[in-house]
């Protein structure tokens, strides 16, 4: 047996680690005595090594005592592996994005890798749906399904090359997002439960366009809101994001083309 001290030492953690082990029930002396000492055996090394092997691993404590506790190992590992492998997917993009950064530095385009076009957006009649989508990944079924609705009620409406998104909600959500989507039409039709009709009027705006995900969108935003501010612009209306290409016809994000386009005065 070893004293806690020795098998401190001779298993390189220190004293305080293995008394939180302790505490939080992962790992435990083989005998304490009434005064309270530790005593640690052979076994308790065997077992202490291979918690340590788990930890540099990445294994939380819980996992760590899952296992112990007749988990699937060869399961866990297997799960670790895939964790793993997206950090390092995750790694590796953000390394490319450092990468750029540093070239647009070298350019002097670092806070400048955007153009704003002042436009004249006309006014339009629309189709629009307005309610609420789980998360991001369910715009394009949102989407769909608007079209789909007013189709079906409106099988002769002739659409125009033209729709976007607009953000309802009076802060950011990442969740439950309430959008309203429109598409501009040449014709009002027979509105329906989800599909409405409505004119918009003319406006002058800023248009930014961004490739890349849409994650990155703060960016644009960023620089559209120095870019209003140092003309002595105001927004006028929500910003509508039109979307050109997306998921449904780019196999990587890296590839999405959106426009940005904020009506100002």
């Amino acid at each position: 047996m070893f004293f806690i001290g020795e098998f401190s030492k001779l298993a390189k953690t220190s004293i305080r680690t293995l008394r939180y082990y302790d505490e939080v029930d992962l790992f435990k002396p083989s005998f304490v005595d009434d005064n309270g000492y530790r005593y640690y055996s052979m076994e308790d090394f065997n077992k202490l090594v291979r918690i340590l092997e788990f930890r540099e691993l990445g294994f939380s404590i819980n996992e760590i005592k899952e296992i112990f506790n007749g988990s699937d190992i060869k399961n866990a590992l297997l799960n670790r592996s895939r964790e793993i492998e997206n950090e390092i997917s995750k790694s590796k993009k953000n390394l490319s994005l450092i990468k750029n950064l540093i070239k647009q530095v070298d350019k002097g385009e670092f806070m400048n890798k955007y153009q704003a076009k002042e436009i004249i957006l006309p006014e339009i009649k629309v189709y629009y749906r307005h309610g609420i989508i789980e998360d991001m990944s369910k715009l394009f079924e949102f989407v769909l399904s608007a079209g789909q609705e007013c189709g079906d009620n409106n099988p002769n409406l002739n659409c125009k090359d033209y729709c976007f998104v607009t953000y309802e909600a009076p802060e950011y959500q990442e969740y439950n997002i309430e959008i309203e989507y429109l598409e501009a039409v040449e014709e009002f039709g027979k509105e329906s439960k989800n599909v409405k009709f409505k004119t918009i009027p003319q406006t002058k705006a800023i248009s930014i366009e961004h490739k890349g995900p849409y994650s990155k969108l703060r960016d644009v935003y960023a620089f559209a809101m120095n870019y209003i501010k140092e003309k002595g612009y105001t927004i006028a209306d929500k910003p509508r994001e039109v979307y050109v290409n997306g998921c449904w016809d780019c196999e990587s994000e890296d590839d999405y083309l959106t426009l940005i386009q904020i009506p100002i005065k």
